[in-house]
């Protein structure tokens, strides 16, 4: 009796375990992999001018500035959604005067992703950007304030690609094309941003 009893709840004790791990395999099918990680790199950004070729107010030419914040990507299967709060420093250079203008912003992309192969990410989508400041770092024009000079928000069209590394790394480059005229000055020209960002990436979680 005693042993019919104890083959019972191990019979029982098989299905309960088969049942859970059905389950799990379902859920892993269904919900979305959740990842959460931190990234640093390197922006190189320039003002495109145009309507004023003759006499623009910025030399042409990408300028080395930093980038680095967080990204939550929400995947499942081959696409996903990746959001990114960006902190990023670019460098202007006057056309004519000599001059340098650093300035601070912070992006926030909101990008979609397709894997058209195993550990490899193609992003694309809009990103919209606030203007911090805009200082002088040279010469007479150190500290001068010329964060008036820009419009404080700008969109953007992004694309790039991501690589996801062994021990929860990532790389990533991607083309930021700045849509928006951000000239907040009286002259005729018209200022659009575009980079070139190269980042390295952690997996936080997952």
């Amino acid at each position: 009796m005693k042993r019919m009893k104890m083959l019972a709840v191990c019979a029982i004790a098989l299905v309960a375990s088969a049942n859970a791990n059905a389950q799990l395999g379902i859920a892993k099918k269904v919900v979305p992999t959740v990842t959460i990680g931190a990234k640093v790199g390197l922006n190189l950004q320039q003002m495109t001018i145009t309507d004023n070729i003759i006499a623009p107010s910025f030399n042409s030419g990408y300028k080395p500035g930093i980038l680095g914040g967080l990204f939550v990507s929400v995947d499942k299967k081959k696409k996903g959604i990746r959001v990114e709060g960006l902190l990023k420093s670019a460098k202007l250079e006057g056309s004519g005067v000599s001059y340098s203008i650093r300035t601070v912003a912070v992006d926030i992309p909101v990008l979609f992703e397709y894997k058209p192969v195993k550990r490899v990410w193609l992003q694309v989508g809009p990103q919209f950007t606030t203007l911090l400041s805009a200082k002088g770092i040279n010469g007479a024009f150190k500290d001068v304030d010329y964060k008036g000079s820009f419009r404080n928000s700008d969109i953007s069209l992004v694309g790039g690609v991501e690589v996801h590394l062994p021990v929860k790394l990532t790389a990533g480059v991607r083309y930021v094309k700045g849509l928006i005229d951000v000239n907040n000055t009286a002259s005729n020209d018209k200022w659009r941003n575009s980079s070139i960002q190269v980042s390295v990436g952690y997996r936080l979680l997952n």
